[in-house]
């Protein structure tokens, strides 16, 4: 591993890195920006109850250990654009020739296509932050996917190159700590507005299913909670959390 310049754990398969990570933290036994890099994860995590897969070796799935401490628990969904578009960030430098989005609330999308998706998990302790830990996994080298997933993509499926798993982590935690240094010296409104104008379906009348309902709705945005803000047909506007609404693809 001699491509990653952070403290590295690697593991060549393991349940979940985020779980792996949050035994760290429970002991106090980690450094902040640790990355825990597997081939392999057997019960990997994405939001809410979904599963990430990923065939072994192929992909990058790891997790990485920051500690917020100087960032208002309140504030945390600023934490959420800051990793996010890190990762967008590094795709971005690739110039892969199609547009890039983040699909509310952390997922990364080529197109129409889910090249990859995040899961952050905070740890919060009264009124102060205590760590946070980034699951990332990002489709490089895969081109056989599960049937039963909708639109995934892979690097390699859209540039028909090869890429090492390790360089690519490398490039991404470096982006992202551009990304988490803006966030430490409060430029939030550069976070924001990179954020907003990167999401998928922004100020565009899409299909969404809300309450087991077919509704026509355009996104305005994102609160300071994460919450979606969308703007109906007659003009009222609802804001909702993760898996209160879900786009339907075309």
């Amino acid at each position: 591993m001699r491509n990653i310049f952070h403290p590295l754990i690697y593991l060549k398969t393991i349940d979940s890195t985020n779980n792996y990570a949050a035994q760290l933290l429970i002991k106090h036994q980690v450094e902040e920006e640790t990355i825990i890099l597997t081939d392999e994860q057997t019960s990997g995590k994405g939001q809410g109850d979904n599963s990430w897969e990923s065939e072994p070796g192929k992909n990058a799935t790891f997790s990485l250990i920051l500690f917020p401490l100087f960032l208002s628990p309140e504030k945390q969904f600023l934490l959420n654009k800051s990793i996010t578009l890190g990762v967008l960030d590094f795709l971005c430098s690739l110039s892969l020739g199609q547009k890039l989005f983040i699909k509310w609330p952390n997922d990364i999308y080529a197109g129409n296509r889910k090249m990859g998706g995040i899961l952050i998990q905070n740890t919060v302790c009264g009124r102060e932050f205590e760590s946070s830990i980034a699951g990332i996994g990002l489709n490089l080298n895969q081109v056989n996917f599960n049937p039963v997933l909708p639109n995934p993509v892979s690097l390699m499926q859209i540039t028909g190159k090869s890429y090492n798993v390790e360089e690519v982590v490398n490039h991404i935690v470096e982006a992202i700590d551009k990304r988490f240094l803006q966030l430490r010296n409060g430029s939030f409104d550069t976070l924001n507005t990179d954020y907003q104008k990167n999401l998928f379906g922004i100020n565009e009348w899409k299909d969404y299913v809300v309450n087991n309902k077919v509704i026509k709705g355009k996104i305005r945005g994102v609160d300071d909670n994460g919450f979606l803000k969308v703007e109906m047909i007659n003009g009222s506007e609802f804001s909702f959390q993760h898996g209160d609404i879900n786009l339907i693809f075309i």
